[in-house]
């Protein structure tokens, strides 16, 4: 879900090293993060509802947000 959401919307590739899960009485959201793939420097978090895997947000660089796909 998190890698296509970055391949459809900023034509990039990611690689997701850490995970975590929000308290269940605050929100149904888990937290990914990582970087773009082959670049460790440029680093990337997504926020999905693990109930309907919707993405809620993502934090990308400027660099990647100029790259967003409309």
């Amino acid at each position: 879900m998190g890698h296509q959401y970055f391949i459809d919307h900023y034509d990039t590739e990611v690689e997701f090293t850490e995970h975590k899960f929000m308290p269940k009485d605050l929100s149904h959201n888990i937290s990914l993060s990582g970087h773009v793939k082959n670049n460790k420097e440029t680093t990337i978090t997504i926020l999905i509802d693990y109930d309907t895997l919707e993405v809620q947000t993502a934090v990308v660089p400027k660099s990647l947000l100029d790259k967003k796909i409309k």
